[in-house]
């Protein structure tokens, strides 16, 4: 969306300390349980039987001639002990191992890789083992814009009115599997049928955006677990509302009261009164802690509309105040800024000025978004020699954007470390590109390039009302990875369709 850019809102005042807000995420911790009651094995195997001279005579036998008294087989008698002890000690952990419930964890998240977290200003746990030598890994994924589209609602959109949008993640959801932290660019309000909008399906499309929540629902099922908000699309139809802040409100009730296990940062919660654009979200996972900011360039022209200054704003008092916040709270920081000039395929001034700001604030990542095509993946040195893996825009993930290049994204997948030690690194920073298939219903989705084929590209075009013989099968995998390479540099491979930046 090539919107203007329209001044900046004054400095932010320092925010006052506010105690942190949490809430419950994924699956549940295990809390203690009641030690499991031992049941009693069968009565054969509790004792050994006794010999029919041991029985009580029955009442007619009393005068019956007694028997012989026999010899006691000793070692029989103490094999049977044995015996009887060994099974007791089976059938209980048996028992015990049966009588475990069944872990729960949210869709699309791995079993035993079970969540609780917090959002805001929280600390997100995760009970998981540390490695053998007592050093955790945390392994971080994030997508770029979710551009709400005419063709992409209706690509979700029913006969009986229902909608359902699991076919947009439903050739990712691999990438997802082994993340603990799986971020998105929900770039346009999910604001849902609060009003009616000015398309045809009731909603509104370019310039300012509302769409429908369930696309919401299909992000949490595929196992998003961060939705960043600060865009220069956060406060869209703000002034068609007595409210200005109507949208923003519908949008964190729903993620609020159906999939609290989303972490929406970027934003204030209205519902909190505590709750602040300077909160600082935390994920912790056996004791490493990575904080993550998000914070955007512009509003579109509305920013005199945040009165409450509910939206994270790209300036220097609010990320000063941030970042340091930040860094008290955790062992590392990914910063998410919503930056740069729309369809450039290269960083402009400001990215490197502010990519500078950060890794010198302590930044240890750097994720990009907001110019609608992919930009290279570099790394930024901060003063105290730093390496910073900065991408510059990871692209759209879904839209309908008739360029070639705004059909190709990425995926940016980052490995962060901390040793028994305490020291903490980057060891991989990775970026697949992906593309943004065109089509009605259930065709409207993402692929990986390598998994993208010529006859897919054949069939890359849409036609609508609205948009009428878009065609972009001329974007097949042959340009793709050219345009790829263009962008990236030596570090991609067009087989594997994986950039890797040497750090």
């Amino acid at each position: 969306m090539a919107e203007q850019q329209n001044g900046r809102r004054p400095a932010r005042r320092p925010n006052g300390n506010h105690p942190q807000q949490s809430r419950s995420q994924g699956g549940r911790p295990q809390g203690n349980r009641p030690p499991q009651q031992r049941r009693p094995a069968q009565r054969s195997a509790q004792r050994p039987a006794q010999s029919r001279a041991q029985r009580p005579a029955p009442a007619h036998a009393a005068h019956a001639r007694p028997a012989e008294p026999r010899r006691k087989p000793i070692g029989l008698i103490i094999a049977i002990v044995l015996i009887a002890v060994f099974a007791g000690l089976l059938v209980f952990f048996v028992l015990r191992s049966c009588g475990k419930p069944a872990e729960t964890t949210p869709a699309g998240q791995d079993a035993g890789n079970s969540a609780v977290s917090t959002e805001g200003g929280g600390v997100a746990q995760q009970a998981e083992q540390k490695n053998s030598d007592g050093s955790v890994d945390i392994n971080l994924l994030m997508v770029g814009d979710i551009l709400f589209h005419y063709q992409v609602r209706m690509s979700g959109l029913h006969s009986d009115g229902t909608r359902n949008y699991d076919h947009v993640f439903a050739h990712v959801l691999d990438e997802l599997k082994d993340k603990d932290i799986k971020v998105l660019n929900q770039e346009t309000p999910l604001g849902g049928p609060v009003y009616e909008g000015g398309a045809p399906d009731g909603y509104d499309g370019y310039p300012e955006f509302n769409g429908p929540q369930e696309m919401g629902d299909a992000e949490a099922k595929a196992g998003f677990n961060v939705a960043l908000k600060a865009t220069n699309h956060a406060m869209d139809n703000c002034g068609a509302f007595d409210d200005p802040y109507t949208l923003v409100k519908s949008e964190r009730d729903f993620w609020n009261s159906k999939h609290p296990e989303m972490n929406v940062i970027g934003q204030a919660d209205l519902s909190d009164s505590k709750s602040t654009s300077s909160d600082v979200y935390v994920f912790e996972k056996e004791g490493f802690k990575v904080a993550l900011l998000n914070y955007t360039q512009d509003l579109n022209g509305h920013e005199a509309n945040d009165t409450k200054s509910v939206v994270s704003m790209l300036e220097k008092e609010h990320v000063n105040e941030t970042m340091a916040k930040a860094r008290e709270m955790a062992d590392m920081v990914v910063v998410f800024p919503h930056w740069g000039e729309e369809y450039s395929l290269e960083p402009v001034e400001m990215q490197r000025e502010w990519a500078k700001t950060f890794a010198d604030a302590g930044a240890d990542v750097i994720i990009g978004n907001h110019p609608h095509v992919i930009e290279p993946v570099e790394a930024v040195k901060s003063s105290d020699g730093k390496v910073v893996p900065c991408y510059w825009s990871t692209g759209n993930f879904i839209s309908t954007s008739p360029s070639n290049e705004s059909l190709v994204g990425g995926i940016a997948e980052v490995s962060l470390h901390k040793d028994k030690d305490g020291n903490c690194s980057v060891t991989s920073a990775k970026f697949k590109p992906i593309i943004s298939h065109l089509g009605m219903s259930t065709d409207m989705t993402t692929y990986l390039v390598t998994d993208w084929t010529d006859e897919l590209a054949s069939t890359n075009k849409i036609n609508t009302d609205v948009n009428p013989d878009t065609d972009n099968s001329s974007l097949t995998p042959e340009w793709a990875n050219e345009f790829c390479t263009k962008v990236l540099g030596s570090g991609y491979d067009s087989k594997t369709g994986t950039f890797t930046l040497e750090l």
